[in-house]
């Protein structure tokens, strides 16, 4: 592999590095914790080439601010992105400009506080399934901590959404999900060197949802695509059909309307859809790799339940209990800053730009690598170590705001995050209540970055039955 250095042309004060770099170096950069990514660890700037693209990385949380808040508008989701648009079509996750401006300000009530407020029952549901379906007579059981958990913030992303759970996908939804999340990695690391033009890509993705069969590897993709876009369909179709004065999202998205109009039927199953795909593998992830820390740390762990017990008392959690698990809430928010889902953030700069100092051409891929910015020494303090207390009232005074990223920044920042947080928190008290999780002995884990990071072996663990409070 060769890589040649130079130097960049930014203020003295500030550290950077200039990389121009193969495509061999570029795809072992794309590994957690090799080649280029290693290389960004106390610098500022990062740039290199792969085949026809510029990227520049930016891990400085004053550069970030530049590119998610004051420059935003020169800014747009870059061709990565075009992957998850072909599956989940236009959403706010995959829209720009007016048309996410317009759509973001119809949607944002359904994630205000208040009717999150109403969803509580509707997520408590599937959690109480769940934690009834772990128990043994023995009190004992392992099971596979990422496919236990994709399955239940299904369920409970289902039920808030539309409803009803999906237990009749979820139990294969693991497989399907790492496996199109794989895929989409290698079509990744191949448009890293050249990305098609968009309306071409947009053209041939159409097909996923036609009748006409793709080629192999193609097929296996296409066939999920299409198991998840009937399954929302069939839903949408239900409901119109059938009404009701459910409190889910569906409904708030079906009468979603503003001075043009209702949402069309389209846009409201690629929100779903975004929703419910998004929604949960993230959310599952953060939770697995908390499960995994706690079981790492087992004096943070002794809080939490100690916490989960005082306030709850052994009873099902309520609105007003949220605000008084802030220890729990903290395990949840440092576990997302060890192991963000989100390990990187791309953008593509669709104007020119200076940010300090550093001339960045149209066209160019910006990318924010999240992972690297929550261990980076400069903002936190001992980065590598498990500690839920910077997230507590009041302990995030003098970070820098980009700091912490796993839901983006800005206002583009993801408009599900206190939904997540709050399905999380539940989940996290809930199953506290009744186990306590154990890493399997010899199992092996090793992050695995794909789309989103993930344990590339799964997350075997041994849950014991605590003695009810």
């Amino acid at each position: 592999m060769s890589v040649a250095l130079s130097t960049a042309p930014p203020a003295p004060s500030r550290r950077t590095r200039t990389l121009v770099a193969t495509y061999e170096a570029l795809t072992i950069g794309l590994d957690y914790e090799d080649g280029m990514i290693g290389r960004m660890r106390g610098v500022d700037v990062l740039r290199f080439r792969a085949g026809t693209r510029r990227f520049v990385a930016f891990t400085n949380p004053e550069y970030v601010d530049h590119v998610l808040h004051a420059g935003r508008l020169k800014y747009h989701k870059s061709f990565e992105y075009e992957i998850l648009r072909a599956i989940l079509g236009v959403s706010l996750f995959t829209d720009e400009d007016e048309s996410w401006q317009r759509h973001r300000t119809m949607l944002g009530p359904m994630f205000g506080k208040r009717h999150l407020d109403s969803l509580l029952d509707l997520m408590i549901a599937p959690i109480e399934a769940s934690r009834a379906a772990l128990a043994t007579e023995d009190g004992r059981i392992e099971v596979d901590m990422v496919g236990e958990m994709v399955e239940l913030t299904l369920n409970v992303v289902g039920n808030a959404l539309f409803g009803q759970q999906f237990a009749r996908i979820a139990t294969s939804m693991s497989g399907l999900v790492t496996y199109g999340l794989r895929f989409a990695e290698h079509l990744e690391r191949l448009f890293i060197v050249f990305a098609p033009p968009k309306r071409a890509w947009r053209g041939l993705s159409s097909v996923a949802f036609t009748p006409i069969p793709l080629p192999p590897p193609f097929r296996r993709i296409q066939s999920i695509v299409r198991i998840l876009d009937q399954a929302v369909w069939d839903v949408i179709d239900e409901r119109r059909a059938h009404p009701t004065d459910s409190p889910d999202l569906l409904n708030h998205l079906l009468g979603a309307e503003d001075g043009q109009g209702r949402l069309p039927l389209r846009r409201v199953r690629d929100e779903a859809l975004t929703f419910m795909l998004a929604g949960h593998e993230t959310t599952a992830n953060a939770l697995s790799w908390m499960w995994y820390l706690l079981a790492l740390n087992p004096d943070a762990r002794a809080r939490l339940l100690d916490e989960v017990d005082e306030v709850l008392q052994g009873r099902t959690p309520t609105v007003q209990d949220l605000p008084r698990l802030p220890w729990t809430a903290a395990c949840f928010h440092e576990a997302m800053r060890y192991f963000s889902p989100a390990w990187a953030i791309p953008r593509v700069a669709i104007a020119d730009d200076v940010v300090a100092g550093h001339h960045i051409r149209k066209g160019t891929t910006v990318i924010i690598p999240t992972h690297h910015i929550h261990h980076d020494e400069r903002w936190w303090r001992d980065p590598e170590e498990f500690d839920p207390s910077r997230f507590l009232p009041g302990a995030s005074k003098g970070r820098p705001r980009s700091a912490y990223l796993p839901f983006g920044g800005g206002k583009r920042m993801c408009i599900g995050s206190s939904f997540a947080t709050m399905e999380s928190v539940l989940i996290t008290a809930m199953l506290s209540q009744r186990f306590v999780f154990d890493l399997a002995p010899g199992h092996p884990v090793q992050p695995e970055a794909t789309l989103t990071l993930r344990p590339r072996h799964g997350l075997k663990m041994i849950a014991r039955r605590r003695p009810v409070a």
